[in-house]
């Protein structure tokens, strides 16, 4: 339960600093660019909904009933049937067997695509400074990549920037925070 006090519920991700900004509005239009998202698209670990501003008719699955997801329920053991999965901000939640086991359970489903919408850090000292109050599992873009498991790389974008002091002030109260770069990847996972 101290994960979804931390978690801010239905707040979460709408805080006004740059970063977050960036990571919930302002990247996104280039994050789902030339992605198709008709049809039937759960968005894993979507919580309170944010994706639905980019994606409407997405369905958000989420263990975390505090943020109001349209389904609560683990993503890990989901049977899903669709023709997207939406993963956003979510991979940093799981160790790499839990992430490996995610992806072989997803391929062995209904499941057509998946999108990762991610960030990764070549700077691991930093970003786990920050990480305050919180079991966290950060990668650099090779790390990640390295746990798709049977799915194929379709594409992937990239995006750099600078996670501001304030987003973690926000999103975790920290007292010292750093400034530090980032890179936001948007990996389109097909099974062909």
């Amino acid at each position: 339960m101290t994960t979804y006090k931390i978690d801010q519920g239905t707040n979460f991700g709408t805080w006004e600093d740059t970063t977050s900004r960036l990571l919930y509005d302002d990247a996104m239009p280039a994050m789902l660019n030339g992605i198709n998202t008709a049809g039937n698209v759960l968005d894993y670990g979507g919580g309170n909904g944010l994706l639905k501003k980019y994606i409407p008719n997405s369905k958000t699955i989420d263990i975390d009933p505090t943020k109001k997801p349209d389904i609560v329920d683990d993503i890990k053991t989901y049977n899903p049937n669709c023709d997207l999965v939406v993963m956003r901000y979510l991979l940093h939640y799981l160790n790499d067997k839990e992430v490996t086991d995610l992806f072989t359970h997803l391929f062995c489903h209904e499941v057509k695509r998946i999108l990762v919408i991610q960030f990764v850090n070549e700077n691991l000292v930093d970003k786990k400074f920050n990480s305050i109050n919180e079991t966290k599992y950060f990668r650099n873009e090779n790390q990640l990549c390295n746990l798709f498991s049977y799915w194929k790389i379709k594409q992937i974008k990239k995006l750099s920037y600078v996670v501001e002091k304030e987003f973690y002030l926000n999103r975790l109260n920290h007292p010292n925070p750093k400034t530090h770069e980032e890179t936001l990847l948007s990996i389109e996972l097909s099974k062909l």
